[in-house]
């Protein structure tokens, strides 16, 4: 009895050591498995990373192994927006066993713009694909700022975008060539090349075909007070040699700017008065390329007189316009419709345009000037300048403020 009691303690206790073994074994298959899903993972090709060094981490994280790669650059600004974007990843919650491994590809156009795409995989235990996510960081080291689509496109260029891809693009990256777009998945739309597109680009940089200022963007600023009445002087139908510029001269001399609603052909024949307002912190408006009447034009007629303007201002300023004049004063409901830009007339009108003689001009005006007034007038004639020179020091004395349009409706719309 004593000899089969032994017999059956070493046979239970060979049977315990078998299964530990076998859970041991079990163990390390099992690892051994973790750790060759791992290895598959562990290195990336290098193609199409042409920006930053590569940086890998590798590890487990709450039954998840991660197997993280992401670019390095000398921009701080830019390495903290992609370790936000990583530590994300990081955070990944999901299924036991799953491995969660970051790709990523990059490129630096015109020495200034970077693009890093991500693509983010999840796969099961089984190493099945469970899902994709693209991602996209676009940065301007000069600016030291991550881009958005509106800033690459001017205006309501937008919809050229719309009619290329049947949508707008949710990402991008900006190339030698053109601007690549993207669905919101990552799905590539086609190229927008610079060519033959000039006009639609925003890009400051010299070396991107587009319309954008590439001179000294610095320009004057006035301190206005908010507690102190303010008048606004517009100025139509210029520039025009030698009386604008004796207009803005008075302006500086009293420390008051105003608004100048520009004719495009005349900016045209005379953009260094245009280039010279806008650089003394004057305002630049739009009142069509011809002074067609727009209120009885057709949408085309609409968009090519207002466009034209549009794109010649920002050539010679590199700033969009967000004010029109509409000539004659007339709106119509089209015009409503068309144009993007706010459209704003006066409530004291110089005739200036009528009389052309300063005393007429100044009787025109004084008598009705008060907080908030806009002012009509025609930097074209003699007279005009004549007037606004003796006209400001008088209002400065009772305490107006000479102020642009926008400064004006910003302030008011600020109260």
């Amino acid at each position: 009895m004593g000899k089969q009691r032994f017999e059956f303690d070493r046979l239970k206790i060979l049977v315990l050591a078998l299964l530990a073994v076998m859970v041991l074994l079990v163990s390390l298959i099992f690892l051994g498995r973790k750790e060759d899903r791992y290895q598959e993972f562990k290195s990336v090709s290098l193609d199409n990373k042409k920006a930053g060094e590569t940086l890998q981490d590798e590890f487990s994280e709450a039954d998840v192994i991660l197997a993280l790669h992401y670019p390095q650059f000398s921009d701080e600004t830019l390495n903290q927006l992609i370790k936000d974007h990583v530590a994300a990843i990081r955070a990944y919650q999901g299924e036991e066993n799953d491995l969660v491994f970051l790709d990523y590809e990059s490129m630096k156009s015109f020495d200034q713009y970077v693009t890093i795409r991500f693509i983010e995989k999840v796969y099961d235990e089984q190493i099945k694909l469970k899902q994709t996510n693209t991602s996209f960081i676009t940065y301007d080291m000069k600016q030291q700022k991550t881009l958005k689509i509106e800033e690459l496109f001017r205006s309501d260029y937008l919809v050229q975008l719309q009619t290329m891809f049947n949508e707008i693009p949710e990402h991008f990256q900006i190339e030698e060539q053109g601007i690549r777009c993207f669905d919101k998945d990552g799905n590539e739309l086609g190229l927008f090349e610079y060519a033959n597109h000039e006009r639609f680009i925003a890009l400051k940089n010299p070396q991107v075909p587009s319309l954008a200022y590439k001179g000294d963007e610095e320009v004057e600023k006035m301190t206005i007070d908010p507690n102190k009445p303010m008048i606004v002087f517009t100025f139509d139908d210029g520039p025009t040699p030698e009386i604008t510029k004796r207009i803005m001269d008075a302006f500086l001399a009293a420390g008051g700017r105003a608004t100048f609603f520009e004719l495009g052909n005349r900016m045209e024949a005379y953009g260094d008065l245009t280039q010279m307002l806008y650089q003394h912190g004057f305002e630049i408006g739009n009142h069509s390329y011809s002074h067609a009447n727009l209120s009885v034009a057709d949408e085309a007629a609409i968009r090519q007189e207002i466009y034209a303007t549009q794109d010649i201002a920002y050539a010679l300023t590199g700033k969009e316009i967000q004010l029109v004049r509409p000539t004659y004063g007339a709106v119509s409901d089209l015009m409503r419709e068309v144009i993007p830009f706010r459209m704003i007339n006066w409530n004291i009108d110089s005739l200036d345009w009528k009389t052309r003689n300063k005393e007429a001009i100044l009787n025109e005006v004084l008598p009705y000037i008060e907080d908030g007034s806009i002012i009509l007038m025609h930097d074209l004639y003699d007279a005009t300048a004549e007037a606004v020179e003796a006209m400001l020091p008088i209002l400065a004395e009772k305490g107006y403020q000479f102020v642009t349009l926008s400064d004006y409706l910003a302030s008011t719309e600020t109260k």
